[in-house]
């Protein structure tokens, strides 16, 4: 397989996933395939998740990968039933570019109007300051969060409206709080990016750890 063969692959791989098709192809060419090639193939991975991780800004890889990779985001969705229940241990968490932050999606159908997130972050971390395009409402679950000079506890409910500014938010013990926001305050398809790039990412770098 040539090179960019293999560096397309791995675009559908860690984005829009492959096909039954290109499943088996890949399953034939990762047993046989050398060394080289696969790390071919993990450099790419490795490539779409510093997109994924840096929210699909430039970065120093070229236009046409750069390309496949949004064109591959845009398409990116589920189509969801009328009425949807995620079990506490279904839902997955993302790791957010922000250290010590990860989010887990509960639901984000644009035709909604908002998102539904719940939020985790480690003692000591950091959101920074950011304005809100659209209404933004969180509950404290567990933990604390100090937001604009005050200390919020499990229990407590925070509002911003529309055009509103935050500065930046800070944890001292953890936190963990369910978030709704509009639309224009959520970047759907960098979420839908970093979900599915580290998916891809995890399992690839298993597979080529047991393999090598």
């Amino acid at each position: 397989m040539e090179k960019d063969q293999i560096q397309d692959m791995a675009v559908e791989y860690a984005t829009e996933g492959l096909s039954a098709e290109h499943k088996v192809v890949y399953d034939m060419w990762v047993i046989s395939a050398s060394d080289a090639d696969k790390q071919v193939f993990s450099d790419m991975i490795d490539t779409c998740a510093e997109l994924s991780i840096q929210g699909l800004a430039d970065t120093a890889v070229s236009g046409h990968v750069k390309e496949k990779i949004l064109k591959s985001v845009e398409t990116l969705g589920t189509t969801a039933p009328i009425v949807r229940m995620i079990p506490k241990e279904d839902q997955e968490w993302i790791n957010l570019p922000i250290r010590g932050a990860k989010m887990s999606e509960l639901s984000a159908r644009k035709e909604d109007g908002f998102a539904m997130t719940m939020i985790e972050i480690t003692a000591g971390s950091e959101f920074p300051e950011h304005d809100h395009h659209g209404v933004e409402m969180a509950y404290i679950l567990e933990g604390d969060l100090e937001a604009d000079g005050v200390i919020l506890h499990a229990g407590d409910f925070l509002r911003a409206d529309a055009g509103s500014h935050h500065g930046k938010h800070f944890s001292p013990n953890g936190c963990r709080a369910l978030i709704v926001t509009a639309n224009e305050n959520y970047h759907h398809k960098t979420v839908k990016a970093l979900d599915s790039v580290q998916k891809v990412y995890r399992k690839v770098k298993n597979v080529f750890a047991k393999s090598s």
